[in-house]
């Protein structure tokens, strides 16, 4: 009796771990579907967003030897 026992258990592992892989596996396709599905419409939304390029504004001098009155 105790060897089917542990026979059924190591069975029932063995079926809790290939649950476990493809549970994972099914988990990373979904991410990666997710993810590209995201990016595609982040695309479609924004398609040709403009880049900002900082530049440096000139600053007026001013005379410094004008007095303060």
């Amino acid at each position: 009796m105790n060897k089917a026992r542990g026979t059924r258990f190591a069975s029932f592992t063995k079926l809790m771990q290939c649950f476990n892989i493809a549970a994972i596996c099914a988990l990373a396709v979904w991410h990666a579907y997710a993810f590209y599905v995201h990016r595609l419409t982040a695309q479609e939304a924004h398609p040709a967003a403009p880049v900002f390029e900082f530049q440096p504004v000139p600053v007026k001098q001013q005379n410094a030897s004008r007095s303060s009155v």
